[in-house]
């Protein structure tokens, strides 16, 4: 029986525990799909001279099932194969390219939808049968099955590099799929013909076709482990352990997730075939260049129960290669005691500062989107709570986190730790001053920074962890300009310990509590998604506001002063004799004008005396 979610615009209204069986009970509609239901969406877009339903309806004619139609095109839907070499997993994709050269969004998963009533109308629909029998579906045909590439081929014309692409999407799809002779000359017919802008014509495509299978692995030598073959032993262990390099490391399965650690990996060899420590270290070296490489940036978190965060939403889908795996079971139901006290103890029951930290924990999970703020928890004393909150997120994340401090995210060696991580921690740090923070707004703000592994080439990061950060006293940051102020938040520790309890830091780390923290977190990354931003909490801008007074003469200055309507030097000399009264140390004219015009204040020409002079003027 297929339930029915109602929605608002595009989106449900609430969760998917809430569902009708009969549409009829909502104007606005979508089905709540399962595991084994694949909805295909194809989409025109006339402005980029896009239409790639016109590939869809051929596809459709070819392999009939139930078609919904959209504004902009349609959608397909299928039953999800069940292909256990496909390395390229079926989940929730947007604007993915498939074997037939098309570029669709695919939904599946118990946590999708798929639209079908809009103002209180059913979408117009053929083979409408198939919602009476969902499970007779027919399979997804190959032709819509996902492609591992990204480069686009529709639409290519003379001169565009259509024999190369050609080439690299067959080449491609053949180590994908495994297609016999007839099936790559269909598809690469199928391509040209409906594909492209101008067919290459069958010449050159029998050239182009001749070419991807003489790089076609022969069936007559089949590879296998060999100590005395380790280029072919690092092929066949690259398919076996399924090992993929990702900015510089490299990554196995174990399991049924992925992780990172050379000596885990050497063990598992060793079960496999002996070898000597030389051969070890040859196949750490050929695993570079042998093993799939991973080039993007963009990959969801795995829990440890067959749930993802993909794309900020959990679906129940297999999520491929992802070096993000929170050893976390998520249980939308789960609930903690223990976590819940704690964080209102911590939080000294003030409402918005709870909502707060949630946030902070939804911060975490996001891997993009996501608002790129620091967290310093800060607090003068002990017993505040300030290292048990710490202990429960390094808990929460597991192997997810890392300890850069805040003095060496200048260290490009350093800062490759947070490789693959969406959590850094650093505990306890100096009160210094620190010269330079350029590394630190960049990592910050998610933008590319090189790093560079110890004896390897350097390469890039698009950090995805959370920067989080306790201390007795907040360094002092030399740069002032906006982009440290718009990332820095600063959270009070101000709670006090009356009854010591010496086993908070195991009840926070439970299973249990995970899940919870997991729920929480959840909640936190929805409302972030909402806003736009973290929860407005009254004690966090107070604290920070008071931090960057205290860290910046020209802000405390205005604090004191208002110089709306006043002369540029007279304004400055004011600034400078507060400064001398107050022990601070002044910065030089141009430097004040620049941090004055970042507190809100343009610069206007008054006349004053018959002469004309510049003022500053608040915004």
């Amino acid at each position: 029986m297929l339930r029915y979610i109602e929605l608002d615009g595009k989106v449900p209204k609430h969760d998917f525990k809430t569902f009708s069986t009969d549409h009829k009970n909502y104007d606005d509609a979508g089905v709540i799909l399962t595991k084994d239901i694949i909805v295909v969406d194809f989409d025109d877009d006339p402005d980029k001279g896009l239409y790639y339903s016109k590939i869809g309806e051929l596809i459709y004619n070819d392999y009939p099932t139930l078609k919904v139609h959209t504004r902009r095109g349609f959608h397909l839907w299928y039953k999800k194969p069940n292909v256990d070499h496909i390395k390229t997993p079926f989940r929730n994709y947007t604007d993915k390219l498939t074997v037939s050269g098309a570029k669709v969004d695919y939904k599946t998963g118990t946590n999708s939808q798929a639209t079908i009533k809009k103002g209180g109308k059913l979408r117009r629909m053929d083979n409408e049968h198939y919602l009476e029998d969902i499970n007779s579906l027919p399979e997804l045909p190959l032709l819509l099955h996902p492609s591992k590439l990204k480069h686009d081929l529709y639409g290519l014309d003379d001169g565009d590099g259509r024999n190369s692409a050609m080439y690299t999407h067959l080449l491609s799809t053949l180590e994908q799929y495994q297609l016999d002779d007839q099936t790559l000359y269909n598809l690469a017919k199928f391509i040209d013909e409906n594909v492209f802008a101008k067919p290459l014509g069958e010449k050159e495509l029998r050239n182009t076709i001749n070419s991807v299978k003489s790089k076609k692995p022969s069936q007559l030598k089949p590879k296998y482990l060999d100590p005395k073959d380790i280029i072919m032993t690092s092929e066949v262990l690259v398919e076996k352990l399924d090992i993929h390099y990702f900015r510089g490391k490299v990554f196995f399965k174990k399991e049924n997730h992925f992780i990172s650690d050379n000596n885990l990996l050497l063990r598992a060899i060793d079960e496999l075939i002996k070898l000597k420590p030389s051969q070890h270290k040859q196949l750490l070296d050929l695993f570079t260049i042998k093993a799939h490489l991973q080039d993007d940036d963009d990959f969801p978190i795995q829990f440890n129960n067959g749930y993802v965060l993909y794309d900020n939403e959990i679906v129940e889908v297999d999520p491929g290669f992802t070096p993000y795996y929170l050893n976390v079971e998520y249980d939308e139901k789960a609930y903690d005691k223990d976590v819940d006290e704690f964080l209102n103890w911590f939080t000294c029951d003030r409402k918005d500062l709870r909502l707060f930290i949630e946030d902070i924990l939804g911060h975490i999970l996001m891997t993009k989107g996501f608002p790129h703020r620091a967290f310093f928890f800060w607090g003068e004393s002990g017993d505040n709570g300030k290292s048990t909150i710490i202990k429960m997120m390094q808990s929460f994340v597991g192997d997810l986190y890392t300890s850069v401090p805040l003095d060496k995210f200048d260290d490009d060696t350093t800062v490759y730790s947070l490789l693959g991580k969406i959590l850094n921690v650093a505990d306890d740090i100096n009160a210094s001053y620190l010269e330079k923070s350029s590394n630190f707004k960049t990592i910050a703000s998610g933008d590319p920074v090189m790093i560079r592994p110890i004896y390897s080439p350097a390469t890039t990061l698009n950090s995805k962890a959370t920067l989080v950060f306790t201390c007795n006293e907040i360094p002092v940051f030399k740069d002032k300009s906006g982009g440290v102020k718009k990332r820095i938040r600063v959270i009070p520790c101000d709670a006090r310990v009356k009854k010591r309890d010496k086993d908070i830091d195991e009840k926070l780390s439970t299973e249990n509590a995970k899940s919870y923290l997991l729920n929480l977190a959840i909640i936190g990354m929805n409302r972030i998604l909402k806003s736009g931003d973290l929860t407005e909490c009254e004690v966090v801008n107070s604290i920070t506001r008071k931090y960057f007074v205290e860290s910046d003469s020209v802000i405390s200055f205005l604090e004191e002063h208002n110089i709306d309507g006043v002369i540029q030097p007279a304004a400055y000399r004011k600034y400078v004799a507060y400064c001398e009264e107050n022990g601070l140390k002044s910065v030089g004219n141009s430097e004040f004008g620049r941090r004055v015009n970042n507190e809100g204040y343009d610069r206007k020409q008054v006349r004053v005396d018959g002469k004309r002079r510049w003022t500053y003027v608040k915004n």
